[in-house]
Formats: structure tokens, sequence, C-alpha cells
């Protein structure tokens, strides 16, 4: 009895053994690791520039140029009439688009005789008068091909503060004659010293020779990604003059390719030079860039394996549980390696095309299959994978929402560029307001999403 139950074990443990380890085990070679050459296209833009004349400057600076005693002159057109002009009070200047208006008060201290003949007497004698009159200035700004600043300035006029007044009777002021000889003698010398003081002051030519070669310069947008970004002007064009509550604005727009690189500074390419100024009615469009926004294959994969790992699938009587997951590229498709046990055990490939959704801001693997390797080695220890319902069922989980980490990438650079120094004076301001995506690729260790970003981008000058 004893011998039939041992004979009876070595029969039974045997077959308890196979049964317990029924499980295909599979060894399967994953397709090669590979990655197709990425590059992300450059963008066409415009980038606005506000270049801005502070009137109050303006107005500052001539104000300096003029001061007491501006005219003094005797015997004049051999009459006896000796006149002294001096500055009354601080000139004013307004803007209105691209004119400038000056107002100019001068007090006119006079000295004439007058004779008088009354009742048959004739009576003459010496007279004084002092008056305030408020001469009129307009400068209308021409800037030519070459950049350069001009300007002509011409009189419009007078109104009187204080009109000169005696109180003899029968002796009237020849007040038309006052204001005329003020104008005729202060004129000239007004007008010159306001059109030199715009010259001098506001050398727009070097502004934008100099503006131009620095935006060539590569520019480092951001430290978290290392975003670099190179501008490639071509033109640059000019709108019609605006102007605000002291400040004349002169609209300026570069158009050019920008470039953006991540990682290493790009090199500087040879300079463009400055073209000749070209003018447009129409106002400066929207900055926009493109850039490469890569997720990374770890992200993607440990977010399916937050859903996946741990997931049993069942086709009948057998079935598979996911215990892990990773990814990478062959021949531009996605792989998506998982590691499963069950009725079968080992890592198995799925391959399919990653897409991007741009309604629900997902990436995701689109109609993944098993590899042409995985599918061989199926077809013979585990074909019932093949035939059912298995990856109809994990597709769902091939999916990675982006939209978190393409408002970081824009809420970052938009931040930056509240206000991003260029050199001293002169800052990047603006916002940017939408972040798209236009293309995908696979680069080793990620997917790299074409992004273009758009927004109200300008340059600032802070004062010409």
């Amino acid at each position: 009895m004893l011998k039939i139950c041992r004979a009876a074990l070595a029969v039974i443990i045997p077959a308890l053994l196979i049964s317990t380890n029924c499980a295909a085990q599979l060894k399967i070679e994953g397709p090669v690791e590979s990655y197709t050459p990425s590059a992300i296209s450059p963008a066409l833009s415009e980038l606005p520039v506000i270049a801005e004349i502070d009137i109050k400057a303006l107005e500052n600076s001539i104000n300096k140029r003029f001061n007491g005693l501006l005219y003094e002159g005797s015997n004049i057109s051999d009459r006896n009439l000796t006149v002294k002009v001096w500055k009354a009070q601080n000139f004013s200047v307004f803007v209105n688009n691209d004119e400038i208006t000056y107002r100019v008060p001068l007090r006119i201290w006079s000295k004439f005789s007058w004779k008088v003949e009354k009742f048959g007497l004739s009576v003459s004698d010496n007279y004084e008068a002092t008056g305030v009159i408020a001469l009129v200035y307009k400068t209308k700004i021409i800037i030519d091909n070459n950049w350069k600043l001009h300007s002509k300035t011409t009189s419009s006029g007078y109104t009187w503060i204080e009109t000169p007044k005696i109180n003899i009777v029968g002796v009237n002021i020849p007040v038309k004659s006052l204001a005329d000889f003020a104008l005729a003698r202060t004129e000239t010398m007004i007008t010159a010293q306001i059109d030199k003081t715009l010259a001098e002051s506001f050398k727009l030519d070097s502004y934008v020779s100099s503006l131009w070669n620095d935006i060539q310069k590569p520019m480092q947008m951001d430290t978290t990604y290392n975003l670099w970004i190179k501008i490639v002007p071509r033109e640059i064009l000019m709108s019609p003059f605006s102007s605000q509550p002291g400040r004349l604005k002169i609209p300026l727009a570069f158009s050019g390719i920008v470039e953006s690189t991540m990682g290493t500074a790009p090199l500087q390419s040879s300079p463009v030079p400055l073209p000749l100024l070209r003018k447009t009615y129409a106002q400066p469009g929207n900055f926009n860039i493109n850039l490469g926004a890569d997720i990374t294959f770890e992200q993607i994969s440990k977010v399916a394996a937050e859903t996946l790992v741990g997931q049993t699938f069942k086709e009948g009587r057998k079935s598979i549980t996911v215990k892990g997951i990773s990814m990478y590229s062959s021949e531009g498709r996605a792989v998506m390696a998982m590691d499963v046990t069950g009725s079968v055990k080992g890592r198995i490939f799925l391959t399919g095309k990653m897409v991007y959704d741009k309604d629900s801001l997902t990436l995701s693997v689109a109609e993944p299959e098993f590899d042409i390797k995985t599918r061989n080695v199926l077809l013979k220890s585990a074909n019932w994978l093949l035939h059912g319902m298995i990856l109809k069922k994990i597709t769902p989980y091939l999916t990675y929402n982006v939209a978190a980490d393409l408002e970081g990438i824009r809420s970052d650079i938009d931040g930056m560029l509240k206000k991003y120094s260029l050199y001293e004076g002169v800052s990047l301001e603006g916002a940017l307001d939408t972040i798209s995506v236009t293309d995908l690729a696979l680069v080793p260790g990620a997917v790299r999403l074409q992004a273009n970003l758009r927004g109200n981008i300008k340059i600032k000058i802070g004062e010409l």
C-alpha cells in the first residue's frame, strides 16, 4: 500500500507543478529604439516697438534755452521806437499726433513818441507801454528713409495775455504793430532753437540702429526650460504717429523670423544690416513664436501606470494583469512596453501613432497594435490575445492630458515678459495670450510638441 501511495505521489506532484506553472513565459525582443530628425519651424512675427518722446522733457529742454531778455532794439526802422522782449512765463508744449504746438509767452516793453492834436494845439511826448503776448508755433515732424528726424517749426499766430495800455486821452498804442514786431524779431530765433533742440535730443536713427542690432543677439527667455530665442529681422515698418497727454508715440514694428531652441545658446548669425524705412498705415500685428515643448516618456508612462498597473483584463477564462509600463520610440511610432502576468508572463510590446487632440488637449497612442515580433510569439503561445478585446480595453489608458504642461510653459514665459530688460532703458514688455500645438515629433526621451505662442509684446524705450 505504501508503495502504491509513493507511486501515486510521484505522478501527482509533477502534475501539480506543471499545472501551477502553465502560464506561457514570454521572451520577446522589442522594436529597436530610434528617432526621426525633428526641427522646430521658425515663426514669422511682427515685434511692435513703442518709441516715445516725453513732451515734458522736451518742454524743459526748450525752456532751458530761453531765459531773460530775448531781444532789444532802439530807433527801429528810423523811428523813435524802442522795444525789449523778455520771456514772460515758461513755454508750454502740446502734442497732437505728428504735430507739436508751443505756447510762447513774451513780455513786450515799448517806448515810443506820440503826437496829439486837439483844439488846434499839438502836444507830443514819449510814452511807455508793457504787455504780455502768447505767440503760438507748430512743429511738423518728418522721418526720412534713412531714419533721420526732421522738423519744421512755423508761426501760428498769437493772443494777448495782457494788452498794453496807457491812460492818456487820444493816445492809441499800436498793439498790432507791436505784436507783428515781436513775431518778426523772435520767430527765426525761436523756431531755429526748437528745431535744433529736437534734432539734438532725438537721434532716432541712432536708437533704431542700436535696437536693430541688439535684437539679433540670442536672448535666454526662460531658465527652467533653458529656452533661447533668436530674432532674424527682415524689415522695419513705421505707422502714423499717435499721441496721448504728455507723450508722442512713434509706432514701429520689426518684421522677421523668430527661432527658438532649448539647451545651449544658439550661435549668433552675421548681423542683418538696417534697411531703409518703410512706412505703412497698418498697425503692427501680434508677436508669435514657435517653440518645442517636451513631454517626457517618463511623464506619460507614469500617468499611464497610475491607471493601468494592477488592472486585470479578461478574455473568457484567460486574463492578464499589468505590472508595469514604459514608453519609447521606434521608426517614428510610439512603443509601449508592458510587463504582464497571469495567463501569460513577460513583456509585450504595443506600437501606435502618437497623436494630439486639440479639443481635449491630450496626447494618445492611436490604434495601438501588437508589434510584429510580439505577434509572432503570441501566435504560438497566446493566440487568444490577438483575437480578443484586450487592445480595445487598454487603448483608453494610453492618453496623457497636456493642458497643465502647456499652461505652465505659457505662464512661465508670460511672467518673465512682464518686463524683460534687453539693456538699460530698453525692455521687452507684454503678455502671451494663447498657446496652441501645431505639430509633434518623437525625440530621445520625449514627445516634442511644436507649440505656437501668440501675444501682444512690445519693445519699450524709456525715453528718447
